[in-house]
């Protein structure tokens, strides 16, 4: 496949064209600065551009088959990201997008002390993310949102589990940057995740210990 890969200098973003080229597809990655990839692969392109620029978007999106966004950012980065995206997406005839997202923004899997403080210390970062996320829901593409636990630089292969309905978030939870991009290349080129989100985590946490962990909060 075709992949466009947004905030690829990212230490996520990194990995998912790694991880996307060693498994035999073509990546496109606009970046801000060029300079910063120096992975030399005859399936690799960079395009420089801002992801907020919808036209730069659009010339990255030329015969993309999906989207993956690891961006990050501060501001409104990705509230505007994402209009870029839908813009760009529904001029190039791409329909499959995939999003990496914070688990600070499922703000109902927190518990209330954890929802307070974080509002208070990236309250601006949640606010953008979430009016980035309303945007893609809204829209009429092909979506999957991945809600990770916070990020580790160790190695991926480690078990991924995925939180069940009900279950919440532990400020504990973990996750390598390598198992994410994995799931998020998955997600992208699989049509199981269509339209709906994923929450992820790694560790032992089992289904059962997710099913009593929804329990105790009914």
């Amino acid at each position: 496949m075709n992949l466009v890969v947004l905030g690829a200098t990212g230490g996520t973003g990194r990995l998912v064209v790694e991880q996307a080229l060693a498994a035999g597809h073509t990546v496109t990655a606009l970046v801000r600065s060029p300079e910063k990839l120096t992975l030399s692969d005859p399936n690799f392109r960079v395009i420089a551009g801002q992801a907020t620029d919808p036209s730069a978007v659009s010339r990255a999106f030329g015969g993309a088959d999906a989207v993956i966004s690891a961006l990050g950012g501060s501001g409104s980065v990705i509230s505007e990201s994402t209009r870029a995206i839908i813009e760009a997406a529904h001029k190039a005839g791409v329909s499959r997008v995939v999003v990496l997202s914070s688990f600070l923004v499922e703000r109902d899997r927190l518990d209330p002390v954890t929802r307070l403080l974080t509002g208070l210390a990236m309250g601006s970062m949640i606010k953008d993310k979430s009016a980035g996320e309303k945007a893609l829901r809204d829209s009429d593409l092909d979506w999957t949102i991945v809600y990770a636990s916070a990020l580790t630089d160790g190695p991926g292969g480690g078990s991924v589990v995925e939180l069940t309905e009900g279950s919440r978030w532990n400020l504990s939870n973990r996750i390598a940057r390598a198992d994410v991009a994995a799931r998020l290349v998955q997600a992208a080129t699989s049509p199981q995740t269509s339209r709906r989100t994923v929450s992820i985590t790694g560790g032992t946490r089992t289904k059962e210990n997710l099913q009593s962990e929804a329990a105790r909060h009914v």
